[in-house]
């Protein structure tokens, strides 16, 4: 008998060791891809001085493999962001630069909500449903929590539409949330076209700024009043989630006064 109930208990080890693998063994082979390419120097490929040098064997495999080329650089472009890697916004200019500002930031934005996707789900089965387990009932971190999936849709949307919040943190991020895939997905696609679109616009100029020499980097091509319009949007967005509080603050006040 206590033989027995030591195999079941050595079965069910096995079983939570598996699971515990199956979770987390995804977030810990992207960490260490992420690791062996920056320390490997790998990451020097995605950068402006890199795309000026290889440009004209970047053009030839587009005009010769079109389709090929497009599905390579929508492939890269996951992997970048799945591996938060620091390369987006040169795989954003290279876009625009090899396939022209709309066909290159459809496939941009393509590529990096696929990327961001599969980082939310790693983050989620990883992180995610373990947090959520720890965190109390009426704690602040759980009212946050609460609040964020309440308004999943205008809280990602803000988020995605502010340039200066890493793109990566928001995935990670967004894992703890318990909200629905297709919310975190179309609200990451609507965030980050509009920038998406301004980067294409820039690279699809670059070719001309690389002809005429001279050292570029991001902030010699990206100027603040780009980003305005990114920032309007940003305001916007947040109406939404400004108004839920609104009505969830007055339907309360209204019930006390008796109106």
């Amino acid at each position: 008998m206590i033989e027995a109930d030591e195999t079941a208990e050595g079965a069910e080890r096995e079983r939570s060791a598996v699971r515990t693998l199956v979770r987390c063994g995804p977030l810990a082979l992207a960490v260490l891809a992420a690791a062996v390419l920056l320390f490997t120097g790998a990451g020097r490929y995605l950068s402006l001085d890199a795309l000026r040098d290889q440009r004209a064997l970047l053009m030839a495999m587009v005009h010769t493999h079109p389709y090929l080329s497009l599905l390579g650089y929508m492939g890269l472009y996951v992997a970048v962001v799945a591996f938060s890697l620091p390369g987006a916004l040169v795989m954003s200019l290279s876009g625009g630069l090899l396939f022209g500002v709309w066909l290159g930031a459809s496939a941009a934005v393509a590529g990096a909500s696929t990327g961001a996707v599969l980082m939310f789900l790693v983050a989620r089965s990883a992180l995610g449903d373990a947090l959520r387990a720890r965190t109390k009932a009426g704690s602040v971190t759980h009212r946050i929590e609460a609040g964020v999936r309440r308004n999943a849709f205008s809280c990602i949307l803000t988020l995605r539409l502010i340039p200066a919040i890493p793109f990566c943190l928001v995935n990670l991020g967004a894992g703890f949330v318990k909200m629905r895939l297709s919310t975190y997905w179309w609200a990451t696609v609507l965030g980050i076209a509009p920038a998406t679109a301004i980067y294409a616009s820039v690279g699809a100029g670059l070719g001309q700024v690389f002809e005429r020499g001279g050292h570029v980097d991001a902030g010699t091509i990206l100027q603040p009043h780009m980003f305005a319009p990114m920032v309007g949007l940003a305001l916007l967005s947040t109406l939404p989630l400004a108004f839920q509080v609104w009505k969830r603050r007055r339907v309360p006040a209204m019930a006390r006064t008796g109106a």
